[in-house]
C-alpha cells in the first residue's frame, strides 16, 4: 500500500497528513461547500482557498479522532451550513491556533536546524498534528492516563479503563500497549511505595502481555518492596529460568539477598 499524500496549506505554516480514503461523505456535510474566500483565517492565512480549507479540516478530524463541533459552534450531527465557523468562541479553536503556530516553530526553526547539521542529506521529517495526538484530542501517553486514574479513582478504576482502551484502540497507533508501557508504571508506583496499585497493575500485565524475565524481575523487585518475600523469591526463580544467560546472573543476586539471614540489631 502506498503512503497517503501529504497536503500543504500554506507554505511553511503547517504540513498535515491527510487521508484521502474517509469514505462517502456524511449526510451532514453532503451539499456542504466551503466558502471561496474563507474569513477568519488568520493563522493559515488569507490566500488559502475554501477547497485547501476543506482538506486541512478533514486533517484535524483525522488527527485527532474529532468532528467539525470540537472546535466551531455547531450541534453535533447538524448540517454544516449551520455552523459558525468563523467565530472564535470555542478555546479549542484557540488552542488551535497556538497548536498551529508550535508547529511551525517547530518545522521551520527546529527541525531544519537538524537537517542542516545531516553529514549526509535524509529524508525531512516533519511533525504534524498526528505525530503526537494519534487519533485523540489529547495527546497523553497511556502510562500518565492511567496513572492519573489511579490518583483519582483508585487502581480498579485504572484497570477498568485499560481493559476498555485496549478494546477499543488495540491494534491501531492510538495508545502504546506494549509491555513496557503497564512494566514502567507498576515500577514507578512500586518505588513511590504505592505497593497495591504497582502489584494491581503488574498482574494485568502478565495477564494480557505474560510472563517475561524483563516484567518477572520488576514484579519481583515490587513484591519485595511490598514486604512479600516469599512471593518475591518464586518470582525470581520464575524470572531466572525465562531469562537469557546473561541476565540470570541478577536474579540470583537478588534471590540471594533476599534468602540472606537479617542482620542483628
Amino acid at each position: 500500500m502506498s503512503n497517503p499524500p501529504r497536503v500543504h496549506t500554506v507554505p511553511g505554516v503547517l504540513t498535515l497528513i491527510v487521508f484521502l480514503s474517509f469514505g462517502p461523505p456524511s449526510l451532514t456535510a453532503q451539499g456542504f461547500r466551503w466558502p471561496d474566500e474563507p474569513r477568519n483565517v488568520s493563522v493559515l492565512g488569507p490566500e488559502v482557498t475554501g477547497a485547501r480549507l476543506g482538506e486541512v479540516m478533514r486533517g484535524f478530524t483525522f488527527a485527532l479522532g474529532v468532528r467539525c463541533e470540537y472546535c466551531h459552534v455547531g450541534e453535533p450531527g447538524a448540517d454544516l451550513s449551520t455552523f459558525n465557523f468563523p467565530t472564535d468562541d470555542k478555546p479549542a479553536k484557540q488552542k488551535a491556533r497556538v497548536m498551529i503556530e508550535m508547529v511551525k516553530a517547530i518545522n521551520t526553526t527546529h527541525l531544519s536546524q537538524l537537517a542542516a547539521l545531516d553529514e549526509t542529506p535524509t529524508t525531512r521529517i516533519e511533525v504534524t498534528c498526528v505525530t503526537c495526538h494519534r487519533g485523540r484530542p489529547k495527546p497523553i501517553m497511556l502510562e500518565d492516563l492511567l496513572s492519573d486514574k489511579i490518583a483519582s479513582d483508585g487502581v480498579e478504576a485504572a484497570v477498568a479503563e485499560y481493559r476498555q482502551l485496549r478494546e477499543q484502540f488495540y491494534g491501531g497507533f492510538a495508545y502504546d500497549f506494549s509491555p513496557r508501557t503497564l512494566t514502567g508504571l507498576g515500577d514507578r508506583l512500586s518505588r513511590a511505595g504505592s505497593h497495591e496499585a504497582a502489584l494491581a497493575i503488574l498482574a494485568l500485565e502478565v495477564e494480557v502481555n505474560g510472563e517475561t524475565f524483563s516484567v518477572l524481575f520488576t514484579l519481583g523487585s515490587a513484591q519485595a518492596r511490598a514486604g512479600l518475600t516469599e512471593e518475591a523469591i518464586k518470582t525470581f526463580e520464575r524470572g531466572e529460568a525465562l531469562a537469557p544467560e546473561r541476565a540470570k546472573q541478577f536474579f540470583r543476586q537478588q534471590i540471594e539477598r533476599l534468602r540472606r539471614p537479617p542482620a542483628p540489631r
